[in-house]
C-alpha cells in the first residue's frame, strides 16, 4: 500500500481521523512496553499522532517520534503538551522520512513500526531497512507491526516476505508471530490479521 506522503498529510489534515489513528496504541506494541524489553533512546518511526510514542515515554523512556506528515506531527506534538509522563521520561516529535533515517543523527537502541513497513513500495522497504541497519546500535531491537494479506484488503504482507526484508548478516534472533491491527474506518472498531516481526541489529 504505497501512498503519496502528500496523500497521508491529507488524511491527518482532515477532521476526521485516518482508520488507523484510533486514540491509542496498537495492542501488540503496547505489550512489548509493558514487558520492559525496550532500551532508551527508542524511535517510533511513523509515529502518527503520537500514541504509541506517549506510551513509551509514560514507561519512563526517552522517545522520539517522526513521521513524513507535517501534520501528524502537529498533532502529534499538541498532545504531548499536555501529557503527564513519569520521570526520567521524555518525548519529542519530528517530520522525517523513514527512507533517510541517518539524518536524524539518532543511535536507537529499540525501533517501534506501527504500521508503517507495510505503506512502502519494495524501493521504500529497502531504503527503510539499509537505514534501520544503518543506525541501529548493535543489539537493538527492531519491532514490526504490518497488516497481513491474510485481512483481504487487496495489499499486505506474509511472514516470508518480512523476514526477507530482514534477511541480511546486520540481523539475528529474527522472529515473527500472528498479531492485529486495530482499525477505525467510517468509526466501526476492526481487529484486522497482522504480523508482529522482532529482530535485533547484529
Amino acid at each position: 500500500m504505497a501512498v503519496p506522503e502528500r496523500g497521508f498529510d491529507a488524511l491527518y489534515a482532515s477532521d476526521v481521523p485516518p482508520p488507523w489513528e484510533i486514540g491509542r496504541p496498537q495492542p501488540a506494541l503496547l505489550a512489548l512496553v509493558r514487558r520492559s524489553v525496550l532500551a532508551d533512546p527508542v524511535l517510533d518511526v511513523g509515529c502518527g499522532t503520537g500514541a504509541l510514542a506517549l506510551a513509551v515515554a509514560r514507561a519512563g523512556h526517552r522517545v522520539i517520534g517522526v513521521d513524513a506528515a507535517p501534520h501528524a506531527i502537529s498533532r502529534a506534538r499538541e498532545r504531548a503538551a499536555g501529557a503527564i509522563l513519569e520521570e526520567p521520561g521524555e518525548v519529542s516529535f519530528e517530520v522525517a522520512d523513514a527512507r533517510r533515517l541517518d539524518r536524524l543523527g539518532l543511535r536507537p537502541r529499540t525501533v517501534l513500526d506501527s504500521g508503517l513497513l507495510h505503506t512502502l513500495d519494495d524501493d521504500g522497504r529497502a531504503a527503510y531497512v539499509a537505514g534501520l541497519e544503518a543506525v541501529c546500535a548493535p543489539g537493538a531491537l527492531v519491532a514490526v507491526l504490518a497488516m497481513s494479506v491474510d485481512a483481504d484488503l487487496g495489499w499486505g504482507t506474509t511472514a516470508d516476505g518480512l523476514r526477507a526484508a530482514f534477511a541480511g548478516p546486520a540481523w539475528s534472533s529474527t522472529a515473527v508471530s500472528d498479531a492485529e491491527i486495530t482499525a477505525r474506518p467510517a468509526g466501526e472498531e476492526l481487529h484486522l490479521p497482522a504480523l508482529l516481526l522482532t529482530t535485533r541489529r547484529a
